[in-house]
């Protein structure tokens, strides 16, 4: 399959960059685009050559997160290449060619989960340059990564709040655990951003780059660590997950149980409807 909305480069020290490749729309997590990571990822687990992944955006923006305009199912979304669409183009299950039998088996939905468990289960290090606005779900890819570098005009924004939504792909787990507790709950609250100057002070963030040098400095360091020792490097990563693995699961499950209620309540329309009309939403708390 040759990809339309991720570009792939390796090079000669086996660092994988991954650009999501969506510009005109802030590399949205249109479906295609997500089927295309989640097949480069599936493959680069496998590949002993791929040592380090470094992520990015095209163009102005690192990620604006989910395509909400899909919570409307509407008629103006790319084409899956592989996800079968139900009536009125509504989400199918996911259905990739790397899939093996028992992940077959779950039937599990077509969301932003399995990309974001692949990132956190990937047994390599794994890079965020950061290079514009991180919103949503483009958030919390950056956050699922092991280091961030970021560009002086990067921000962080845990944006579902203000969509009438939970924290749908790991913010809820992932801003706590980086960041001061107030500054994660302002955030997940609010949905107001952090900027880069903010997120290197609190940590979340190595380093800030001016725009054009973001690259060089990750590509840098992926050198670096990809020149280090690659089993050292796996088991490592292996432990300082597992001290959190189980907390890590929980979350999802209270993902699962809290969208449920919430996809129920009028304030979910009205976020979703909101931000479709361009106008700010009024929520009622039903």
């Amino acid at each position: 399959m040759e990809n339309q909305y991720i570009q792939v480069e390796r090079n000669e020290n086996g660092v994988v960059t991954i650009t999501l490749n969506a510009p005109e729309q802030l590399n949205a997590w249109y479906i295609p685009l997500m089927e295309e990571m989640t097949t480069e990822l599936d493959y680069i687990k496998s590949n002993t050559e791929d040592r380090v992944v470094i992520f990015t955006g095209a163009g102005r923006a690192f990620s604006s997160g989910g395509d909400v305009s899909a919570f409307q199912q509407g008629e103006n979304q790319p084409i899956p290449h592989f996800m079968k669409e139900k009536k009125d183009r509504a989400r199918g299950g996911w259905n990739v060619p790397t899939m093996e039998s028992e992940e077959r088996l779950k039937n599990e939905a077509f969301n932003g989960r399995r990309i974001h468990m692949q990132i956190y289960n990937l047994d390599k290090p794994t890079i965020a340059a950061v290079n514009g606005v991180a919103a949503g779900a483009g958030c919390d890819l950056a956050l699922a990564c092991d280091i961030r570098l970021a560009s002086r005009d990067a921000r962080f924004i845990e944006v579902y709040v203000r969509r009438g939504l939970i924290p749908l792909d790991g913010g809820a787990f992932w801003a706590p655990f980086h960041l001061p507790h107030g500054i994660a709950m302002q955030m997940l609250f609010t949905g107001e951003a952090l900027n880069a100057e903010d997120a290197f002070k609190f940590g979340l963030v190595n380093s800030v780059h001016d725009k054009e040098e973001l690259m060089a400095a990750s590509l840098e360091l992926a050198n670096k660590i990809a020149k280090g020792p690659p089993v050292t490097q796996q088991l490592t990563k292996h432990m300082v997950r597992e001290f959190h693995l189980e907390m890590f699961k929980h979350h999802w499950d209270l993902v699962d149980k809290a969208s449920a209620h919430i996809r129920e309540t009028r304030d979910f329309d009205e976020g979703i409807s909101s931000f479709m009309e361009k106008r700010s939403p009024e929520f009622k708390g039903f």
